[in-house]
């Protein structure tokens, strides 16, 4: 037992280490030098960042502003030809990796993408054997469609085109252009990602520069409930949107206290307004708005103020702004009351508050907005020069504050990747849940020794062909560093989301390792498992020679496959790039998800040498070097339930001699971490033809019938007969 223990410790340990792992930084700012911007924007040969907006200005004038995230590019007679832009200066979409591919596109006057070309990123899947190739080609494929066009990823009418449509909008019918670009192969998580961000970003150009038009307001309806919502009760409806910038954030040495934490909302509400404002200052404060104003509430805390002070000289609040697709919405003193304390009993305490008046009409209440901070601080340079650094927060409304008659369909990626193989998960989930109802039924599935083996391989040639080869489904090791990193770090649990049959199979996988072990996985329902094992049937029908190793070598090489699980794991302490492509002793993505031809050769050869070897040795990689196997054999140690039991087990040897993987001791007790739960045994267990001592007790049993008499052997049999108690372990 403390044997079982240290490894789970272990395991744990080199788990949590290996989170730590860091990838390259990706660049923050697009520079035109270093840059293949003429590549993108075919004709340009001059490019300039566009002037700072009159919002982005510091309180010191021109040496604290910042530009609008674009460079416009111009011909060799100073025509414009179109905007260079670097995605993640625009938007944010985290991919599989958690951090954004990051894209060089340009734009022309059309609103045609002229380029793209991916110039970071960090997604293991690529990493892993995936050719770069693929990426930068599945980019490339924007090349020539217009950022307003409704592009999906995998879900194409006619693979690769475009079709045009005409619809109903506002009473007019007007042309939507769709479009559909083929999936990653083994990538698909990274190829949604990497299709919201070029159009999101390409989109976003498109509106500030006045191609594209902007979003109308939706209609819509602040929610009319008179009664103050507390404190908690706003936090948990997602009232707020957060935004917190760190000192490091800003430069600066690292401290506790942040350098501003922020608090924002839209305060219109009644219950909002009221649990935020002193009844009679809300009460005055609506009376003030005109249509299209909104009550923005602001709360802070941290080193510094998102006031500022250029308020107090020239009347304009210059550290927070918001923004919403082209909108803009700035702050004067005029639109501008303090708030220094808010009426909630249950809220903490703030350093400063304010209420804002947007004017002008430009925030809709019923889209997403970004509350923007322009912080700065005295840089090395000068006695009188500032460094600026701006951070956006977005923030919507919740339905329970603003209710939205049409909303937009809107889909997160993870939304995408699991409206978009709604069918495969289905089938996938029913087939896992037929595997787990044999196991739940065993009394009945398991008796026969016909039915068990018709099952048993049944099992394995829909694992194969339907979960493997068409689904693509296979687990890996990888996804356990996943789980690890986002307990760890805190990292985006919605990260197991994005790959939907993925999320699914762990499911099953956790359910069937507590209650039967990581048999029922690694022996019914692998992919790769199974197809080693069906090569093995293959061997014996062809009645090729089995190659066993004595007891003294697999005895000792059955711990090589954890021995592999921890180097692979603290191979990610030196680097994650690195840990990924170890993870590469998986022959998994070579059988399922790259085809040969696209692989390198020694993957290629890697998986031959381990599918010639299944042909002599029975499941070669599964018994001794799956990393993945092994962790889930540490995991499933404890199993609630396995094979059945009876006291003359320990003296009987049938069951061992016919124990492939080798599970069974010389006393009887099946090791879980080596059992994959062909339940032969079990079904030995319960055939009074083939189990020896039941034999022999009914051949006692018709001699008494007869008259003979064995009294003290036949009691012993009964005895032994009785079943040994479960205990989780064996």
């Amino acid at each position: 037992m403390s044997g079982r223990v240290v490894l789970i410790v272990a395991s744990v340990l080199v788990l949590a280490a290996s989170a730590r792992a860091q990838h390259g930084t990706a660049p923050t700012r697009m520079d035109c030098a270093r840059m293949p911007c003429a590549e993108v924007l075919p004709g340009a040969v001059r490019f300039e960042r566009e002037p700072p907006s009159t919002a982005s200005r510091g309180p010191d004038g021109p040496d604290g502003a910042t530009d609008v995230g674009y460079a416009v590019g111009y011909a060799a007679d100073g025509s414009r030809v179109g905007w260079v832009a670097l995605s993640n200066e625009l938007v944010d979409v985290p991919a599989y990796s958690g951090k954004p591919v990051v894209v060089l596109f340009g734009l022309d006057e059309s609103a045609t993408i002229t380029g793209a070309r991916v110039v970071h990123h960090a997604e293991p899947i690529l990493l892993a054997g995936i050719p770069e190739a693929q990426l930068t080609g599945f980019v490339a494929w924007y090349v020539g469609h217009r950022a307003d066009e409704s592009i999906s990823v995998g879900q194409a009418t006619r693979r690769g085109g475009a079709v045009t449509v005409t619809r109903e909008v506002d009473g007019e019918l007007q042309p939507q252009v769709f479009a559909a670009v083929d999936v990653i192969s083994g990538a698909t998580v990274t190829a949604l990602a990497a299709n919201r961000t070029i159009l999101d970003a390409a989109r976003r150009v498109g509106r500030e520069v006045g191609i594209l038009e902007a979003e109308a307001a939706l209609r819509g309806r602040f929610v009319a409930d008179g009664e103050p919502w507390s404190w908690a009760r706003m936090e948990a409806e997602g009232v707020f949107g957060r935004l917190t910038v760190t000192q490091e954030d800003m430069g600066l040495p690292p401290r506790a206290e942040p350098f501003v934490d922020l608090w924002f909302t839209i305060a219109d509400a009644p219950a909002i307004g009221r649990g935020l404002l002193a009844t009679g200052d809300y009460d005055h404060l609506v009376a003030q708005l005109e249509p299209g104003q909104h009550l923005l509430v602001v709360l802070g805390r941290g080193t510094s103020s998102f006031k500022g002070s250029a308020f107090v000289r020239g009347g304009i609040f210059d550290r927070v702004r918001v923004q919403q697709g082209l909108e803009e919405v700035q702050f004067r003193d005029t639109d501008y009351q303090n708030l220094g304390r808010v009426a909630a009993p249950d809220a903490p305490r703030f350093r400063e508050g304010a209420v804002f008046l947007t004017r002008g009409g430009a925030l809709d209440p019923g889209r997403p907005f970004d509350l923007v901070f322009l912080g700065s601080h005295h840089d090395s340079r000068g006695a009188f020069t500032r460094e600026f650094h701006s951070f956006p927060a977005t923030h919507q409304l919740p339905a329970s504050v603003y209710f939205v008659e049409n909303p937009p369909e809107e889909r997160t990626i993870w939304e995408e990747a699991w409206h978009r193989r709604f069918v495969d998960v289905i089938a996938l989930g029913l087939w896992l849940f037929l595997v787990m109802a044999v196991f739940a039924l065993r009394r009945w599935t398991f008796t026969s020794a016909k039915v068990l083996a018709g099952l048993h391989l049944t099992s394995m040639a829909v694992s194969f062909v339907f979960v493997g080869v068409y689904l693509g489904a296979q687990p890996s090791v990888t996804q356990m560093l996943t789980l690890v990193e986002v307990v760890a770090r805190g990292g985006d649990p919605t990260l197991f989301l994005v790959e939907p049959l993925l999320f699914v199979s762990w499911i099953f996988i956790a359910i069937v390792s507590i209650v039967w072990g990581r048999g029922v996985f690694c022996g019914w329902v692998c992919p790769y498992g199974a197809m080693s094992e069906l090569i093995r049937k293959v061997a014996d029908l062809l009645k090729i020679r089995r190659f066993e190793l004595p007891d003294r070598i697999h005895g000792k090489l059955r711990y090589l496959r954890y021995v592999v699980l921890f180097a692979l794991l603290a191979s990610f302490l030196v680097s994650a790039t690195v840990g990924e492509r170890a993870a590469e002793i998986e022959p998994f993505k070579s059988t399922f998800l790259v085809p040969f031809w696209k692989r390198e050769w020694f993957f290629v050869a890697w998986w031959v040498v381990l599918a010639v070897a299944s042909f002599f040795v029975f499941r070669p990689f599964c018994r001794y070097l799956c990393p993945m196997g092994a962790g889930l054999a540490l995991f499933g140690s404890f199993r609630l339930s396995g094979p059945k039991r009876r006291n003359f087990c320990s003296s009987c040897s049938i069951c061992q001699k016919g124990c492939e993987p080798r599970a069974i001791a010389d006393d009887g007790t099946i090791d879980p971490r080596e059992c994959l739960s062909c339940m032969e045994c079990e079904q030995t267990f319960n055939d009074r033809d083939r189990c020896p001592p039941l034999v022999g007790l009914d051949r006692l049993m018709a001699k008494r019938e007869r008259g003979a008499r064995d009294e003290e052997r036949l009691a012993k049999l009964r005895r032994d007969e009785e079943r040994v108690p479960w205990r989780p372990g064996r």
